[in-house]
């Protein structure tokens, strides 16, 4: 499905640049040297999802190795990139179906095509339209001792993503933050306190419900996704959209340089509409953190909603770097820790999950797993 018509060129329209092609008839064509065979049309787009399409010719041995990108900001921000794919017997065909996402509105989208100097590729055509059926969604990010850049820069999607950015740390650090979220459609809220990893939790969920996400997942400000497995992932959760929680698999870099591929659970977690209707926010009284997910798993596994691992290895979590980088933090650890570990065993008479809980918080069946959002939503 192409979506609703904006744009097409010729490749012999002026809108489209080259740096080292020739045109010939209507066609932009490789002459015997590397770099641009194409840059521009420097379209403005309003935030939405999109789809490039190239049309033309190229051989196996020059699709393989030529590249089409999708940028913006000068060339600075890629949206996508991929090969080119070689057309029948060099006949004109489809040489790239480019799908993005501009969250913020565009005021130079650019499409590049890089060929080597051996390369015989024509691109003809290019037809931009706006696509309608892609979800939307929502990253909800909780900060404290790091930019979590690394994770942001591994979010090159398709989807329409915006993000809800809970600061718990240094002002010190609100400029870099600030400046990382700049082009992307976000939410900052710099609390600069230690305000509980559950609160923040709450408060991102009901943001992201409320602008009307599709899909809402948290993620932990050190995880990174390893190639397009953000993506990846969506898809996954995309297959199951009556879900409940829906986790992921990762690799985690150990001590002695090995690294363990395991899933993430609550590093990494898309909250589904089974869990916002049956099982509620997370208990906001585990404070600052340490143990609110055992809670929940507790309430979800009572309230029998499904859950999902997509176990392929998506991402790479840097376990306990707010620990590891921040002293003020790691010497509380142990008290946290205890402290919530404690009200585990208050409120269901074990701190591990299933091995001899309650069936009701405080063992009283007065007391439902279920705990309302401060605000409602639907």
């Amino acid at each position: 499905m192409k979506g609703q018509f904006v744009a097409r060129f010729l490749g012999s329209d002026a809108a489209l640049c080259t740096e080292i092609g020739q045109r010939e008839g209507h066609a932009l064509v490789s002459a015997g040297e590397a770099g641009h065979l194409l840059y521009g049309p420097y379209m403005a787009l309003e935030p939405g999802h999109y789809r490039v399409d190239l049309y033309g010719s190229a051989n196996a041995a020059s699709a393989t190795e030529a590249v089409v990108d999708v940028c913006m900001k000068t060339g600075q921000r890629v949206l996508t990139e991929q090969r080119l794919q070689a057309t029948r017997d060099g006949r004109e065909g489809l040489l790239a179906a480019l799908t993005f996402a501009v969250e913020t509105t565009c005021q130079d989208m650019e499409v590049r095509v890089r060929v080597g100097r051996h390369h015989q590729i024509r691109v003809g055509l290019m037809e931009v339209h706006k696509m309608a059926d892609f979800p939307r969604v929502g990253i909800v990010v909780v900060t404290y001792g790091m930019v979590p850049a690394p994770l942001v820069n591994s979010v090159s999607s398709k989807y329409m993503c915006e993000w809800y950015v809970h600061h718990h740390g240094s002002e010190s650090l609100k400029e870099d933050i600030t400046h990382l979220f700049a082009d992307k459609k976000s939410h900052l809220h710099f609390h600069c306190e230690n305000r509980g990893l559950s609160k923040s939790w709450n408060d991102g969920i009901i943001e992201s419900v409320k602008s009307g996400n599709d899909i809402t997942v948290i993620i932990n400000d050190d995880v990174e996704f390893l190639r397009e497995g953000f993506d990846d992932w969506i898809e996954f959760i995309m297959r199951h959209r009556d879900h409940g929680l829906i986790f992921l698999t990762g690799e985690e870099p150990q001590e002695d340089g090995t690294t363990v591929v395991r899933p993430q659970d609550f590093a990494c977690f898309s909250f589904g509409p089974q869990a916002r209707e049956l099982v509620g926010a997370f208990d906001e009284r585990f404070v600052p953190a340490y143990y609110e997910d055992m809670d929940y798993i507790v309430r979800a596994s009572l309230c029998n909603i499904s859950t999902y691992t997509d176990e392929r290895t998506l991402c790479r979590h840097e376990r306990s770097s707010t620990k590891r980088h921040n002293v003020e933090i790691s010497e509380k650890v142990s008290y946290f820790w205890q402290k919530n570990r404690d009200f585990m065993m208050m409120k269901w008479g074990s701190a591990t999950p299933g091995a001899g809980t309650y069936p009701h918080p405080f063992d009283d069946p007065k007391n439902s797993v279920f705990i309302p959002f401060r605000e409602s939503i639907p």
